[in-house]
C-alpha cells in the first residue's frame, strides 16, 4: 500500500508532470489550422469545384454558393477555432501558478472559470500580467543583469518586452471578447445565417469577397434587449429578417418570450489575415508562459543562471532573459505578489 504523500512530495509530482506535459505539448496546431483555412477562404472557386467534382452536381460552382455560404462559413470556422486558442491560453494562465495540481486543474475544468479570465486579463495592469506569465520583477531583473555588458542597456528592453507583452495579452483578451458570442453560436448550434439575405448574391458582393478575404460574421440571436445593449457598440446592429405582419404586429410579445428571431451583427467585416495574425500572437504567450514555468521548474543551473522569455520587437521575434541571481526565482515568489 503506497503511503499519504506529503507536501514536498505532492509539489516533486507536481513539476514531473508538468515537465511531461510540456514535452508531450504543442500550441502550434490550431495556428496552422487557421493558416489553412485562410488558404481555403483565399481560392474559394477550388473548393468549390471539389465539391463539384465529387458529387458531379454544379451548384457547388455556383457563384453565390462559394462566395455566400461558403465565404461566411470559413470565416466563421477560422474565427471559431481562434477563439477557442484564446480560451486555450485562458487556461494554460489559470493554472500555470499551481504548485500542486497543475494536472488535476489543466486537464479537467469548467470551461466558466476559464473565459471569465478575459474580462480580467482586459484590465489588468503590466505588472499583474507579467506575474501571471511568471516574468520576474523589475528589481530581480535589475539584480539579474548586473554582470551584463550594458546593464542599463540589457534592463530597459526587458521592461520595454515586459510593456509589450501586457499590450499583447490584452489585445487577446479584447479580440475574444469581441467574438465570443459568435464562437459560442458556431459551437453550440446550428445559428449560423449563411444564407442571411437570400440564395443570389449581387455581383459586387461576389466581386468584393473573390478579391479580398474578408466577410461578415452573421449569427442568430433570441437574446433578451438587455444582453444586446451590453455589447460593444459595434455589435448592437441587430436585423430582424422575414418581418411579415404576424412577426410586426407581435414584436414586443415575441421579444419578451425571446421567439423573436433575429440576426446579430459583428461589425466590421472579418479581414482572415488579421485572425491568422491574432492566433499567432496567442501562439507567442503560450509559448513564453510554458518557457517560463519550466525555468521555475528546472530551477537554475549550474553557473547560477535562469532564462526568462518575454515577446521581441517583431511579432514573431521571442526575447530571452538572462539572469544570474545568488537566489534563484521559485514559483511562490510569484503567488506572494498577487
Amino acid at each position: 500500500m503506497s503511503q499519504v504523500m506529503n507536501g514536498a512530495e505532492r509539489r516533486a509530482a507536481n513539476e514531473a508532470a508538468i515537465r511531461q506535459f510540456f514535452s508531450s505539448w504543442d500550441p502550434t496546431w490550431r495556428w496552422v489550422l487557421v493558416l489553412g483555412l485562410r488558404d481555403l477562404r483565399a481560392d474559394l472557386a477550388r473548393l468549390g469545384h471539389i465539391a463539384a467534382t465529387e458529387t458531379g452536381s454544379a451548384e457547388w460552382d455556383d457563384e453565390s454558393y462559394v462566395y455566400g455560404p461558403l465565404a461566411l462559413g470559413l470565416t466563421a470556422a477560422a474565427v471559431n477555432e481562434v477563439a477557442q486558442h484564446c480560451e486555450d491560453l485562458f487556461a494554460l494562465l489559470s493554472f500555470l501558478q499551481e504548485p500542486m495540481d497543475f494536472i488535476k486543474r489543466t486537464v479537467s475544468y469548467p470551461a466558466g472559470k476559464v473565459t471569465r479570465l478575459a474580462k480580467v486579463l482586459l484590465g489588468e495592469s503590466d505588472t499583474l500580467i507579467r506575474s501571471r506569465f511568471l516574468v520576474p520583477t523589475s528589481q530581480v531583473i535589475a539584480d539579474g543583469l548586473s554582470e551584463a555588458v550594458d546593464p542599463a542597456a540589457s534592463e530597459a528592453a526587458a521592461e520595454e518586452a515586459v510593456t509589450r507583452l501586457g499590450a499583447l495579452t490584452r489585445n487577446v483578451a479584447d479580440w475574444y471578447l469581441a467574438q465570443e458570442f459568435f464562437h459560442l453560436q458556431y459551437k453550440h448550434g446550428l445559428k449560423l445565417p449563411l444564407r442571411p439575405f437570400g440564395s443570389i448574391l449581387p455581383p459586387g458582393t461576389v466581386n468584393s469577397r473573390r478579391e479580398s478575404l474578408k466577410a461578415p460574421l452573421i449569427a442568430l440571436t433570441n437574446e433578451p434587449l438587455t444582453k444586446m445593449l451590453a455589447k460593444p457598440p459595434a455589435q448592437q446592429l441587430i436585423v430582424i429578417p422575414g418581418l411579415v405582419p404576424a412577426i410586426r404586429d407581435h414584436i414586443d410579445d415575441l421579444l419578451k418570450d425571446q421567439a423573436l428571431l433575429r440576426y446579430q451583427m459583428s461589425g466590421p467585416e472579418i479581414d482572415l489575415d488579421s485572425v491568422v495574425e491574432v492566433s499567432f500572437t496567442v501562439l507567442r504567450l503560450m509559448r513564453i508562459a510554458a518557457d517560463n514555468r519550466l525555468t521555475i521548474s528546472n530551477g537554475a543551473g549550474p553557473d547560477s543562471q535562469q532564462v526568462f522569455a518575454l515577446p521581441g520587437p517583431g511579432k514573431y521575434d521571442t526575447t530571452h532573459v538572462r539572469l544570474k541571481l545568488t537566489k534563484q526565482v521559485l514559483l511562490g515568489d510569484f503567488r506572494r505578489g498577487r
